[in-house]
């Protein structure tokens, strides 16, 4: 019991990692579409391209494998082919490509507030699947952090004035695949390295990326030493490290658990975006700020709510 719950916490503080930065991400991809007027589909290239060839790297660094074999994923069994081409396509691809075409109509907190719908639909798919359960606490967890990601956007100000239809389809669009990429990456969890998954998971994205945005197509004489740098860190800071470090946390948690936890992205993305862009934070983004802080607290720490519905909860080991 003592060794579940410290594996439990470890997948809480990686999945609240993940969060912190993908929320710092966020703001920079908005300061980069709105100030630098990079277009979502060129930036989401690089994104992706260079986080492959990160995380290639890593997969041959760990890889027992030689010559050849060395620099390539692992094997992967021929039943879960189609599972990572979805993971590639539907988990990365509709969900960046949503997120940033959203950013590019409404702001990020409002982006988020629907993307965040994510760890309901998780829920729900668990309880149909007879997965997991819904307990109390995770339903007390979920209202909290809803509520302060609703209050952070009303809060804000043009919250509710850019409230875009398009924009808002893309949120949620992006939410339904950041479920997608978290129940496929779960299960395949059981039987492949994280380096393996998100090498084939991240090459699949960066060609469907090529494939929408031909690298003859870009405009390489624009980019200046700057542009570069954005692009780094996009890859590697933004991309291959917090994926990483959220698919380790369904090694340990229930998707639905890592998705309440990754809720405080909306928060750092606030605080980020008031440090660095200006923007306002004023006493009602606070409040909800500190509600979704303590939705993911309360899920951490208050974990016997008598099951609601669904099934029985899973070991995390």
């Amino acid at each position: 019991m003592g060794a579940e719950r410290a594996n439990q916490k470890l997948g809480y503080l990686l999945a609240a990692g993940a969060a912190t930065l993908w929320g710092v991400s966020g703001v920079v991809a908005r300061y980069l579409i709105g100030s630098e007027h990079y277009a979502p589909a060129e930036l989401l290239f690089f994104r992706t391209s260079l986080a492959s060839i990160i995380i290639v790297v890593w997969t041959a660094r760990s890889s027992r494998e030689t010559g050849l074999w060395r620099i390539l994923p692992g094997r992967v069994e021929r039943g879960d082919i189609l599972a990572f081409m979805l993971l590639g396509t539907v988990g990365l691809v509709v969900n960046q490509g949503c997120y940033y075409l959203a950013l590019s109509h409404i702001e990020v907190g409002y982006v988020l507030l629907f993307q965040y719908l994510a760890p309901i639909m998780m829920m729900a798919y668990g309880v149909a699947t007879k997965t997991e359960s819904i307990t109390g606490g995770k339903l007390l967890s979920a209202a909290m952090s809803i509520i302060g990601c609703a209050l952070m956007v009303v809060g804000s100000s043009g919250g509710e004035r850019n409230n875009a239809l398009l924009g808002t389809i893309f949120a949620i669009g992006s939410g339904i695949g950041f479920s997608f990429y978290a129940i496929v990456g779960q299960r395949l969890q059981r039987r492949y390295t994280t380096p393996t998954m998100m090498s084939y998971a991240f090459i699949g994205a960066a060609t469907m990326w090529a494939l929408i945005n031909p690298v003859w197509a870009l405009p390489w004489s624009q980019y200046r030493p700057s542009s570069w740098i954005f692009f780094i860190y996009l890859g590697a800071i933004a991309t291959a490290l917090p994926f990483a470090l959220f698919l380790r946390s369904l090694r340990y948690l229930e998707p639905s658990r890592s998705g309440l936890t990754s809720m405080v992205e909306p928060v750092v993305a606030a605080t980020v975006a008031w440090l660095w862009l200006g923007e306002s934070l004023g006493p009602v983004q606070i409040a909800g700020g500190a509600a979704v802080i303590g939705g993911v607290l309360l899920l951490q720490f208050i974990d016997d709510f008598p099951t609601t519905s669904g099934g029985e909860k899973r070991s995390a080991n």
